[in-house]
Order: structure tokens, then sequence, then C-alpha cells
């Protein structure tokens, strides 16, 4: 059985690739998902010529994550909500120094317009300010994070 991981009204897990990333790991047994959410994370920083919008949804979603565990309210608004809850705590969802690094990396990437599809597309579609007020709040719990 898939479990629907979140809803619309989370902007960091509503993008279809979001669902995915968050099925796949609801979905996974093998104990590894805190490497699955660092690759999803480092994948934004090793991009190619072109950023794809999947990939900073991906990205965005494992970012929030990880940084469930210091601000729950990440996960307000998730379809499934409780169940996103208690599989977080049988994770590895450690904000480690390296995956702090790699997230602000990611998020300092993301920001960028230059070679970045979903960037270009949010611009396109005039949702741009909402996108970037997500990055916003992802990078002030990254620094609120480091502080604790």
């Amino acid at each position: 059985m898939v479990v629907q991981a979140v809803g619309q009204d989370n902007p960091f897990f509503d993008p279809p690739a979001a669902q995915e990333l968050l099925a796949e790991l609801l979905r996974a047994t093998d104990g590894r998902a805190g490497d699955r959410l660092s690759g999803a994370i480092r994948a934004v920083t090793l991009a190619g010529s072109s950023l794809p919008r999947d990939q900073v949804d991906a990205a965005i979603a494992a970012i929030a994550l990880l940084l469930a565990q210091h601000e729950p309210t990440m996960l307000d608004g998730a379809d499934n909500e409780q169940v996103l809850r208690r599989w977080l705590h049988d994770v590895d969802t450690e904000l480690t120094p390296g995956r702090r690094l790699a997230a602000g990396a990611a998020l300092a990437r993301i920001g960028l317009s230059q070679d970045n599809e979903w960037y270009a597309a949010h611009q396109q579609a005039g949702t741009l300010s909402a996108a970037l007020s997500v990055l916003r709040r992802l990078r002030d719990e990254l620094a609120d994070a480091e502080g604790s």
C-alpha cells in the first residue's frame, strides 16, 4: 500500500517531485532514509548546466524533512501528517554538520536564477515571490537549527 504522503497545504511537500520522494522514503525498508535525503540535497549542488525543477522540489522537501525535528511545523498541512511524524522518529534525520552544509549550499544554488528551470518556471507562472518565501523560511530555520 502506498501512503499518500502530503497535501496541498504544505509548500514543501506539494510539488509532485516532493511527493514522489516522500512516497519512496516511506516505502523504503533498508534503513537508508537519511542517505536518500542527503542525496536529494546534494543533487542540486552537483547539477550540471541546468537545474531541473524536479530536483529542486525534491531537495526542498528533503531539507524540510531534516528541519522537521527542530521545527515540527514544517510538516503542518501534510496529508497523513501523523504517519509522517511517526515515521520521522524511526529514521535518521539528524541535521549533521555535513547535511547542514549541503542544505545551505543547495538553498543558495536554488535561489540563483541562472540555468535554473525551477526559478524560471515560478517566474513565468507568477509564483516566484511565494517560492522565494519558501526558500527564505528554510534558510531561516536552518540558521535557527544551527544555533540549537
